[in-house]
């Protein structure tokens, strides 16, 4: 191998080790600041404290993030990925497609409501969230193609429902985009199923609302001659 070969093989190598060192910070950040909300909440949690409990100099944080509102955005993006992925996984099954469905609205619904009950500080972090995705554009671009991703997922189940002759479904992705509408008093700012006083308060509780819900759009899906 010649000089100017070698030369950019370890050059390779060592761009390669840098992301790694910084892929590896960056989640010990996150890891940090998700401790930190969680026992200490959002408002009383500091960039010093993150930085101190990942290990590292607070100028190190403000290498991988803005300040403290992108660190907590970029947390609850990253569960709304994780629930994407969810959704792909039971969309993948052999299960019916109404049980898949099912499955895929209660897993969306029930990580979301096990994300913001996970401490005491659940609500005062939905809060920041909801005023951060009405200031912070870019986050609300993320967070609507991912919605818009699992808007698809549904659609795929829905379709193949509809070519089986399960479902009666025209629009695939319109139905998609409506049954999640149908369940939007299920997710924060909880209009129904965890504020204290406004409904269900256990997971339990929630999940009943869910699948009464679902039993009812359920009944428009199927087609009307299935049992004919």
């Amino acid at each position: 191998m010649s000089a100017a070969g070698a030369t950019d093989q370890q050059q390779q190598a060592n761009n390669a080790g840098s992301a790694t060192a910084a892929s590896s910070t960056r989640e010990a950040i996150l890891q940090a600041a998700r401790q930190r909300f969680l026992h200490y909440g959002y408002k009383k949690t500091t960039i010093d404290e993150i930085a101190q409990d990942a290990g590292i100099g607070k100028g190190t944080v403000y290498l991988h993030f803005a300040g403290k509102d992108e660190i907590m955005l970029t947390l609850v993006l990253g569960v709304k990925r994780n629930i994407t992925e969810q959704m792909r996984a039971i969309a993948a099954s052999l299960a019916a497609p109404e049980d898949r469905l099912r499955r895929m609205v209660l897993a969306c619904i029930g990580s979301v409501y096990d994300a913001c009950t996970a401490s005491p500080h659940g609500t005062e972090m939905v809060d920041e969230i909801l005023f951060q995705m009405r200031t912070r554009v870019e986050y609300q671009d993320h967070f609507a193609r991912e919605t818009e991703t699992q808007h698809e997922v549904l659609a795929a189940v829905l379709a193949e429902g509809a070519r089986t002759g399960r479902f009666d479904v025209l629009d695939p992705r319109r139905s998609a985009r409506l049954m999640m509408t149908a369940f939007a008093a299920f997710f924060p700012p909880y209009r129904c199923p965890a504020t204290p006083g406004s409904g269900p308060r256990s997971r339990a509780e929630l999940e009943a609302g869910v699948n009464e819900l679902f039993d009812l759009l359920l009944a428009s899906l199927l087609r009307r001659h299935v049992n004919a």
